[in-house]
């Protein structure tokens, strides 16, 4: 009987506190998964002193607290592409998560400065839209150093900065 009435006190604390973490974890986001866009369909095309470059592996890297890599390799006519790349994730609606978002593209077997083609990081995903007329036509002068600039976000006094030796 002692046995019985403890293991029931038991399961009952037990319930007690499990119940409450659902509720914690549904008010701070860790269940609620949605749809995140970590990039918008990418084409660009590889150049060396106005030559296209075939047959070049490029790598595509994303780092939304995990890291997401893909790959393509330039046609004869020095064009690549990414199709947009989505996930499901809790971690917009976690309060916990800062959205940063790291965005890289970049040329594979290559060392480091030299193999840049655009490296972007925004804080949150929903500003790639932002991006979507360069990402769809980037053209890289692979003879080319890299620059960074600073673009503008509208109406609010902020700036992107993104660093590419594409044209902008």
């Amino acid at each position: 009987m002692i046995k019985t009435r403890t293991a029931g006190v038991t399961l009952t604390l037990i319930l007690f506190l499990l119940i409450p973490m659902q509720g914690y974890a549904d008010m701070f986001g860790f269940f609620n998964k949605q749809d995140v866009t970590l990039s918008l369909s990418i084409k660009g095309r590889l150049l060396s002193n106005g030559e296209p470059q075939q047959g070049v592996t490029v790598t595509r890297e994303l780092i939304y607290g995990d890291t997401y890599v893909d790959e393509a390799i330039s046609d004869s006519n020095g064009y690549f592409h990414f199709n947009n790349k989505k996930i499901r994730s809790s971690k917009p609606s976690n309060m916990f998560f800062n959205s940063s978002l790291m965005q890289s593209i970049h040329i594979k077997n290559k060392n480091t400065d030299d193999s840049v083609l655009w490296v972007l990081n925004t804080l949150f995903t929903e500003h790639q839209g932002l991006f979507a007329d360069n990402l769809s036509n980037l053209e890289c002068e692979l003879t080319e150093e890299p620059i960074t600039y600073d673009i503008p976000i509208k109406n609010t006094g902020h700036f992107f900065t993104v660093y590419t030796r594409c044209k902008l």
